[in-house]
């Protein structure tokens, strides 16, 4: 177990030049701030905020700031449990640039006209809650979350929109909709009827598993347009059997077969689930980069959420909270490298 003696080393590996600011919710805890408004507006840009993991759910904010905000992780195995719990985000102008990393959120909320770009969505549980995009959000990074569904608002007869978001390696259980011109890489699809992909167009999805789900239809009506597939998996009897070749849909590499995770029983995400390949899955190592389709693949996936830029903070105590003028802050934090 490492052993850090200033709050500076809980962030060092950051290698930014930025102002940590901590915050915890519980009754008699120690930190800069109480609430998650609180220390956004003590924040400038590019400071770092550490949400402490807590029992009690944290109050609704707005974020108009670039800033990094960093949870202890979703199913943390360090920090005694505690999860840093978020109700409802607000991503406003201003917040252009802004990670979210390690935390259970019930939704994530954006105005419908604003511009907000280069946002990092990273390691969060929102499954059964909601993403929410505006019409001019461009380049967001949404990886390895356990998430609902993806909505964007934005006229569905407007094609001009570039968004270029790159959404990886994430078990997304709900509905995709209205999201163009952007990539899906080694994810789990698991929404299991009619209606996964609602006006999906001029995407690319790479290294993917369709499990269970009614896309058979989707291509049909056709929801997914445009669009092209290599080496994904797909299972189950509304799934297709073979890429169907039209409005705009093409494709090769593709897998109609059986993943054969190594232990996943429906289509609800579970913790005790295991998304990893066996070694005899037609998955292994036949992804595009020669990595395994599905979210162990690419980059990988962390199913405690926890920061990987970060150690793991396991203990955290301030041993003189008031400090004379002049005087030395002592502080004691305890964690291990994950």
């Amino acid at each position: 177990m490492y052993r850090f003696l200033v709050l500076g080393c809980l962030l060092a590996v950051w290698q930014v030049e930025a102002k940590v600011i901590t915050v915890n919710n519980r009754e008699g805890a120690t930190a800069d701030h109480s609430t998650m408004a609180g220390a956004l507006d003590a924040a400038e840009n590019g400071d770092v905020i550490y949400v402490s993991g807590s029992p009690i759910l944290y109050d609704d904010f707005t974020i108009r700031k670039k800033v990094v905000l960093i949870g202890t992780g979703h199913n943390p195995s360090g920090a005694g449990g505690l999860v840093s719990q978020l109700n409802k985000v607000v991503l406003d102008m201003g917040s252009s640039g802004t990670e979210i990393i390690g935390f259970s959120i019930n939704l994530i909320d954006i105005g419908i006209v604003s511009e907000i770009e280069d946002v990092k969505i990273s390691r969060n549980y929102l499954i059964n809650n909601t993403l929410y995009l505006s019409s001019l959000a461009k380049r967001w990074f949404i990886e390895e979350n356990i998430i609902g569904n993806i909505f964007k608002f934005i006229d569905p007869t407007d094609l001009s929109l570039e968004q270029k978001h790159v959404i990886r390696n994430n078990i997304i259980t709900g509905v995709v909709n209205n999201i163009f011109f952007s990539d899906f890489i080694n994810n789990v699809f698991t929404y299991p009827v009619v209606g996964a992909f609602e006006s999906v167009r001029n995407c690319q999805f790479l290294n993917n598993i369709f499990f269970q789900n009614d896309l058979s239809a989707d291509f049909d009506l056709p929801r997914i347009t445009f669009s092209s597939f290599l080496n994904n998996i797909f299972y189950g009897p509304s799934n297709p059997n073979s890429l169907p070749m039209e409005h705009g849909i093409e494709g090769e590499g593709n897998i109609f077969a059986n993943p054969q995770f190594v232990n996943v029983q429906e289509n609800s995400f579970r913790y005790t689930f295991d998304y990893s390949l066996q070694p005899s899955s037609p998955g292994v190592n036949a992804g595009t980069d020669g990595t395994d389709i599905g979210i162990f693949g690419g980059i990988g996936f962390s199913i405690t959420g926890e920061p990987d830029d970060l150690p793991v903070v396991t203990r955290f105590d301030i041993l003189n909270p008031m400090v004379p003028q002049n005087g030395s802050l002592r502080v004691r934090i305890e964690g291990r490298a994950n």
